[in-house]
């Protein structure tokens, strides 16, 4: 397993009158070379998380392993997760702060004292992977890139340190449904060209629903349901319950169960929903029964 979490607590500002509490005895895991969402509502924990599985807070003894070994022993070195996950923040000025594209994404490269050649050839190459010919954007200055070319950039000087693990940090915000669907195919891409592993945050389903593998559902600190797509979807009833966004396909399907009881909300797409409402057809009028 790439990363478990067990019966982890974290409280903020603790023992002081501003203390809150971010984690609650959480367990979970996250196996490699998966895309593993984690989707929540405002103050689910999800953050906090991220902060973990970055290196960015420390963890108590026992809670959270990385390949197997505890993460808060005095032997684990951290530069072990520093280096082998790169974080893609929601608001790409947030990562982004050198003049032009080229040196922005040679950051990461340089401050590990990569050699110039392979620092170039790195850059080139992630250039490259997110769409970004590289004689065309080298040399551009990134406060004239659109907000998807933005975005584009910050994947590439996550790309460009090598690492193993990258996670998504609501990265489609702000974008239109053809930036959103651009980025998200992207995503899948970059996961199977790198073999890497994706932890996707999100605090609805419409994002994940079609990409991952493994959706770890949290609210208050704690995980209140975990498994493949469909799972999670049968559970749909619940998840608007705690204010999740779900797809389109599945928020239709819970709507029509006022109607149709039996129909089912683990449709992905408004295809199988089609194909579920012709299931409720009348065999005789074709009308939905």
């Amino acid at each position: 397993m790439l990363f478990e979490l067990k019966n982890v607590h974290h409280t903020y500002l603790r023992d002081t009158p501003f203390a809150q509490v971010a984690l609650r005895g959480l367990s979970l895991s996250l196996p490699e070379h998966q895309t593993i969402a984690l989707v929540g509502p405002t103050r689910s924990g999800k953050s906090t998380v991220v902060d973990l599985l970055a290196g960015l807070l420390k963890p108590a003894p026992g809670t959270l392993f990385f390949e197997g070994d505890d993460v808060a022993a005095p032997s684990f070195d951290l530069e072990r997760i520093r280096s082998s996950v790169g974080v893609v923040f929601q608001s790409p000025e947030s990562q982004i702060f050198e003049e032009t594209v080229g040196k922005d994404v040679s950051f990461g490269p340089q401050r590990k004292k990569v050699p110039l050649a392979e620092s170039r050839r790195l850059v080139k190459e992630s250039l490259e992977a997110v769409g970004l010919p590289y004689e065309d954007f080298r040399t551009r200055y990134t406060y004239a890139l659109s907000g998807g070319q933005r975005r584009r950039v910050a994947i590439a000087g996550v790309l460009a340190m090598q690492p193993e693990i990258i996670i998504f940090d609501e990265p489609t915000a702000g974008l239109d449904p053809s930036g959103r669907h651009e980025l998200l195919s992207l995503i899948k891409r970059l996961k199977q060209r790198h073999h890497l592993t994706i932890i996707y945050v999100s605090s609805g389903l419409d994002d994940v629903i079609e990409i991952a593998d493994l959706i770890h559902v949290l609210d208050q600190g704690r995980l209140v349901s975990s498994g493949p797509p469909r799972a999670i979807l049968q559970q749909a009833s619940l998840l608007a319950d705690l204010d999740i966004a779900l797809p389109e396909a599945a928020s239709i399907a819970l709507a029509l169960r006022e109607i149709f009881p039996a129909i089912r909300t683990d449709v992905l797409n408004l295809a199988e929903l089609e194909e579920e409402l012709v299931k409720h057809a009348s065999p005789t009028t074709g009308h939905i029964t």
